[in-house]
């Protein structure tokens, strides 16, 4: 069987734990708690595209979006020469949606935006920081489930490779964007208890179409961001 294409996620050592990639057009989790590194690893990743002459977009549903690059310029100066350039586009949903509104947006109207910029801007990589905003009309988990897998159908047809950010406090307690997305990335920090210092793991959680290991990874920041080593946490 032919191997598929695969892109790189700009974090330094975890393409090799996929099969050298993800594929693209497709739809990717990324979860864990606040301060795991999941903004990083998702600006990495549009940076990575951004390098190779793409356009990609970062899409924020709460804050600034811009304080996320901020964040990501401490790593990787560069990000502003992206930005200006308009290779890398820092799309304020939460400005155009909640305030119109007055009430989180919705699927159709993330949708509806996320769309217009797919096409209007040739984009080819995407993340949604976070998912978590978005509002979703049912509380019955099958019907938040079918309207979820909609909008990841509906972003997948866009033929963009795409990131959900998302929060997770209760690492053992998936919820449907878990099962519905092509794959799934988690973070975890916990507590080194000998050195009595946090540290930072990263598990390949689910992966279609990949050979990955299940296992935790350690991952570090560096001075230029994220990296993934080869070895376990503890």
């Amino acid at each position: 069987m032919e191997s598929e294409e695969r892109i790189s996620t700009g974090v330094k050592g975890f393409d090799k734990l996929v099969e050298g990639g993800l594929i693209p057009g497709k739809v990717y989790l990324i979860v864990g708690p606040p301060g795991s590194g999941k903004t990083t690893f998702a600006m990495q990743f549009l940076l990575e595209g951004a390098r190779n002459g793409e356009r990609v977009a970062y899409v924020s549903l709460v804050h600034d979006p811009r304080e996320a690059a901020k964040d990501m310029a401490r790593f990787d100066p560069s990000i502003w020469v992206y930005v200006n350039s308009g290779n890398l586009i820092l799309y304020d949903f939460g400005k155009v949606l909640w305030k119109s509104a007055g009430k989180p947006p919705t699927w159709g109207g993330v949708l509806s935006e996320i769309r217009t910029l797919a096409q209007t801007s040739k984009i080819s990589r995407l993340v949604i920081d976070p998912l978590s905003a978005i509002e979703f009309r049912g509380d019955n988990p099958a019907e938040k489930r079918a309207e979820l897998s909609s909008f990841t159908r509906s972003v997948e047809n866009l033929g963009v490779t795409t990131f959900f950010v998302s929060e997770l406090t209760e690492l053992d307690r998936y919820t449907e964007e878990h099962y519905i997305s092509h794959g799934v990335i988690m973070l975890h920090y916990f507590l080194d208890e000998e050195k009595a210092d946090m540290v930072r793991a990263i598990q390949v959680l689910k992966m279609r179409r990949t050979k990955h290991k299940t296992g935790l990874f350690l991952m570090r920041f560096t001075d230029r961001g994220l990296e993934v080593l080869d070895k376990p946490p503890l």
